[in-house]
This record gives C-alpha cells, structure tokens and sequence, in this order.
C-alpha cells in the first residue's frame, strides 16, 4: 500500500515540481494527524454535481482507491495466519457493497466536491471517455513504475558523479 502511495505522491510531485511549496508539504504532512473520516464520510448532496463526480469514479477503471484496496487485502490475506477466506470474502463484500462501500463513496465524492469544480469534472469525465483518457487509465500505473525505477538509475548515476567531482 505504501509503494502505490509513494506513486501517487510521485505523479503528484512529478508533474508540479517546481510548484511545490512549503503550503503543498505542509498540506501533505498535516494528512498524517488529521482526522479524514470525520468529515469526508458524511453523505454528499444528492444534487448534480455529485452524480457527475460518480460518473467520472465509474468512467476510471486503472488506479483507483478500490484496486488499491483489493491488492492490500490480497496481499494481507496472503500474510494472515488467523483469519480464514471466509473473512476476506466477507471484507471484500463490505468495502464493496456493505456501509464501509457506501463510506467510501462519500469520502470519494466528498474529497472531490472540496478540489473539483463542476465543469473540472465535466472536463475529466469527457477526458477518460476519450481515447487517450482510456489509454491513459490503463497505462497510468506502469508509467508510474518505469518512472519510478528510471528515476532511482538516474539517482544513483548522479550520486556518483557528485562523489567523483568532491574527490578531485
């Protein structure tokens, strides 16, 4: 779970990093101690805008919160000693379908209605039913990972180099 959200944080930061500022860290540093749930699990509106924000979670098939989700419980239930399948077919059902799936949702929906505008979501539903949207949704994670590991190279070359330049 860590590794996605390390790729998340590096999209995040890739595509903006010369815009990161101390309010951007500080934002991120303070989702350590906040308490999400409290506010971001109450029921949205049921109103325009939050449909349209359903939409757009419907339209998103490649990293969503769901599948990341299910790859930590599938790696969870491959540690776990004490709970048997049952279990995680029953804690698959309710982040799904149960109140925690409904939670969910609000979070989602909410967490949306705080960052979007209406027309912003309008802008990304029509961008993931697009071609290149699609592709991008597909393609997103492992762009993500070859990034990642180009990046982690291209640290180590440049550690070396900053080494050998200091030893002259």
């Amino acid at each position: 779970m860590k590794f996605f959200l390390f790729l998340l944080l590096c999209f995040l930061c890739q595509d903006a990093f010369s815009q990161i500022d101390s309010s951007f860290v500080k934002a991120l540093k303070a989702l350590d101690t906040a308490d999400i749930l409290k506010a971001d699990t109450l029921p949205p509106p049921d109103d325009a805008f939050t449909k349209k924000i359903k939409v757009l979670k419907n339209e998103r098939k490649g990293l969503t919160t769901e599948n990341i989700i299910r790859m930590k419980l599938m790696e969870e239930q491959q540690k776990d000693k004490v709970h048997s399948k049952e279990f995680y077919i029953e804690l698959q059902r309710e982040i799904t379908t149960g109140k925690t799936g409904q939670l969910l949702e609000n979070s989602f929906v909410n967490l949306y209605r705080k960052r979007f505008t209406e027309r912003e979501v309008d802008d990304l539903i029509n961008f993931y039913k697009s071609s290149a949207g699609k592709k991008m949704d597909n393609e997103f994670i492992l762009l993500m990972v070859q990034s990642v590991k180009g990046a982690e190279q291209l640290l180590k070359i440049a550690g070396k180099n900053v080494e050998m330049r200091l030893k002259k």
